[in-house]
């Protein structure tokens, strides 16, 4: 994990959505920000039967910080007022939010229809219009041990935001607004200290990246390990990996993870309204990693 030190987010709480895979970017967050000296982070998903093993991870590695197991709709608005009305009952304070949920399903333009499109849209734009627009109002509370208001919104993107070459129109346009809601975000908030920052990972080694892409998810109602998960996405995402070139190596999550805790971080205070590219160089070399696109069918008089 990260080298910050133990005491860069000491006293600070937090909430950090899409937690609960067993390997990704959500779980190293946690472990990051754990490490970083965090007071306490509320670990959340849809499903959470990993997030036990994730605070035992964290207790394991010395560190003092609670991990919150908290089941949550990112899409749900009303789900997202009460978790965070949760988090300023318990400690008074909301100091970074991560919105991190996500899914990386693909589908070409022929089979795309719009339920499928406004799903996509709605787990990835619209929970993270919430997330700044609910944890901007959190973060306006104080309380004895934080007399001012302020913190940091972090949310994830994607290099799919940015070309039109790495994955399909649905997901790739829920990120370029992700990425586009940083700068807006970071305005709004300016009065209350608020921080707002994207960023836009490339491929990164994760167990929902491999399960999105043909995993054995009969196997997601038990704890499998990090090996395992490592494994199915070196077969089925491994072909976008090359040792050629710096911008085709394949990102872990603890390297995303790092990024995160830095922006949550007053290290970060100058970083504002930035989608901040974090992809190894792939965008900037200007590849395409989609095969060859099925040609539209006419419609039928």
């Amino acid at each position: 994990m990260s080298g910050f030190s133990a005491k860069l987010l000491q006293g600070k709480v937090g909430i950090v959505t899409g937690a609960g895979s067993p390997y990704g970017i959500g779980r190293s967050l946690v472990l990051g920000l754990a490490a970083a000296g965090a007071r306490a982070v509320y670990a959340t998903d849809l499903m959470t039967k990993h997030i036990a093993s994730l605070r035992d991870e964290v207790k394991k590695s010395g560190s003092s910080c609670e991990v919150r197991e908290h089941v949550l709709d990112v899409t749900d608005e009303a789900q997202t007022i009460e978790v965070l009305k949760k988090i300023i009952a318990d400690y008074g304070r909301l100091d970074f939010y991560f919105a991190n949920a996500g899914v990386g399903l693909y589908k070409p333009l022929p089979e795309t229809d719009t339920s499928y499109y406004d799903k996509m849209i709605n787990i990835m734009q619209r929970s993270f219009f919430l997330a700044i627009r609910y944890g901007g109002q959190a973060m306006s509370n104080i309380c004895a041990e934080k007399p001012a208001p302020g913190g940091s919104i972090i949310v994830t993107s994607s290099m799919a935001g940015a070309s039109g070459g790495v994955s399909d129109i649905s997901y790739s346009s829920a990120k370029a607004a992700v990425s586009g809601m940083a700068k807006p975000g970071a305005v709004q908030l300016s009065s209350t200290n608020v921080r707002v920052n994207a960023i836009a990972p490339g491929f990164v080694r994760s167990s929902i990246v491999s399960s999105s892409a043909g995993f054995d998810t009969s196997r997601d109602d038990k704890p499998y390990e990090k090996k395992d998960a490592a494994s199915a996405f070196d077969r089925t995402m491994g072909r976008f990996a090359s040792e050629k070139h710096y911008y085709s190596r394949i990102l872990e999550p603890e390297e995303i993870a790092n990024i995160g805790v830095f922006l949550a971080s007053d290290l970060a205070a100058s970083i504002n309204g930035e989608n901040i590219m974090a992809d190894s160089g792939r965008i900037a070399a200007g590849s395409n990693y989609n095969e060859p696109m099925p040609r539209m069918t006419p419609l039928q008089p």
